[in-house]
């Protein structure tokens, strides 16, 4: 008789945990394409989606009364390594697309102003053993883009620029640690 109360306690209790983890995990499942890894030099934050996203993450140390927040915009199928160190536990708060819902095929939403070309390209210089960022405009007409900078504390900061056509301007990096181009539009 305990035996056969016992069993059925268990099967309710297994029976509402099913239906509460229905009702929560696809919503949160669908949204996180990021993992956190540990290594041997610290963490990793792996992008598993075929799409750029916006992650942000928290650090709490046993010694810090305040967390550290820090948002990153990682490119699709890649690693990148987090600059925490020491003793601490991280967590990511949000995983969200860089591009809203409803983007075009091309994965970029379009206003009446942009034309879906893209004309503007990053690229690594080096000037004096010094390494740095151009933007060069392969087009042969103006070009206007905005530049998203994120600082080493996770804070955004974006730029206009305008280029002209088949030409290429330097990028100062601002004390920027990581920079990209959102979209890019003609000049008007």
């Amino acid at each position: 008789m305990m035996k056969r109360n016992f069993i059925t306690y268990s099967l309710i209790v297994l029976a509402m945990l099913f239906v509460w983890q229905m009702s929560t995990t696809p919503a949160k499942a669908a949204l996180k394409c990021s993992r956190l890894v540990k290594s041997v030099g610290g963490e990793k934050i792996i992008n598993t989606c075929g799409n750029c996203r916006i992650v942000n993450i928290q650090r709490k140390r046993p010694s810090a009364a305040a967390p550290i927040n820090r948002t990153l915009t990682l490119a699709p199928k890649t690693t990148t390594d987090l600059s925490f160190r020491g003793p601490g536990q991280s967590r990511i708060l949000s995983d969200t697309p860089c591009h809203p819902e409803g983007a075009s095929a091309s994965g970029k939403s379009q206003s009446p102003e942009e034309d879906g070309k893209r004309c503007i390209q990053m690229q690594r210089t080096m000037k004096a053993g010094v390494s740095g960022l151009a933007l060069t405009n392969t087009c042969g007409e103006c070009r206007t883009a905005v530049v998203d900078r994120i600082a080493a504390n996770g804070a955004r900061r974006s730029q206009n620029v305008a280029i002209g056509g088949r030409s290429s301007i330097p990028l100062p990096s601002m004390g920027a640690v990581q920079a990209g181009i959102m979209n890019e539009k003609p000049c008007k």
